[in-house]
């Protein structure tokens, strides 16, 4: 992940936790809320695609998840791929109690591989997993009841469009946030498919800097399609 997400990620600690301090989009489809323990993150072993089995080999008890210790289920351990189970051993081994030590792990991962397991209930049978997935390049969340940019990714569509760490997002393709990240994932997913069938290069997010009154239009640019690819090799 880059730096400028990793470190702008807002985690905070609650005794032995690393929770979430306020909602923020993990992927277009995932919101974590505040107090959600965030308890691994990890890189898919080469040889299995099942988020399933990581899940379950770190349910156990709340000592076990501090500590993770092996779970107490050892014959799902047991079934468990080699590679998988060494990988596993390693996340075991990374105890999650500082903010910032959680943040400098997520720097070190790439964005597009790397999955978190979490616990939506604070409960450490109660475990997700779920993969990063950012809005072009956009970080984005709820730090202050507005639906804001947190950071942006640089080099992304996002940055090249002019988008600001800070920024409000009011409306996208016309359609108003309703300061809800929700109703924000909505509207960029339509803003963007409207753009794909009408074969628009951009699609327009209305924002507000901060500290400013009045908003302005940032066209975010879409995705490259095998055919303007190849248009541009002539």
């Amino acid at each position: 992940m880059t730096p400028e997400f990793a470190l702008t990620f807002p985690v905070t600690s609650v005794g032995h936790d690393v929770v979430v301090k306020y909602p923020i989009f993990i992927n277009p489809a995932t919101i974590l809320k505040p107090g959600m323990i965030l308890r691994v993150i990890y890189l898919p072993p080469v040889h299995t695609d099942d988020p399933s089995d990581l899940v379950l080999a770190h349910k156990g008890n709340m000592e076990q998840s501090y500590s993770r210790a092996t779970s107490s289920d050892d014959t799902a351990q047991a079934k468990l791929p080699p590679e998988l189970a060494h990988a596993l051993e390693g996340f075991r081994r990374t105890v999650w109690e500082a903010p910032l030590n959680f943040q400098l792990a997520m720097a070190q991962y790439p964005t597009d591989d790397m999955h978190l397991i979490y616990s939506p209930t604070g409960k450490s049978q109660d475990l997700s997993d779920q993969k990063f997935s950012f809005f072009d390049g956009l970080l984005v969340g709820l730090p202050n009841g507005k639906v804001t940019v947190l950071a942006v990714e640089n080099g992304s569509r996002a940055d090249k469009a002019g988008f600001k760490a800070g920024d409000e997002i009011v409306a996208v393709g016309g359609t108003s946030t309703q300061n809800d990240l929700s109703t924000f994932a909505n509207a960029h997913a339509a803003a963007k498919q409207n753009a794909k069938e009408t074969n628009a290069t951009t699609f327009p997010v209305t924002v507000r800097s901060p500290g400013k009154s009045e908003t302005h239009v940032l066209n975010l640019g879409m995705p490259p399609t095998i055919k303007s690819s190849l248009m541009e090799g002539f």
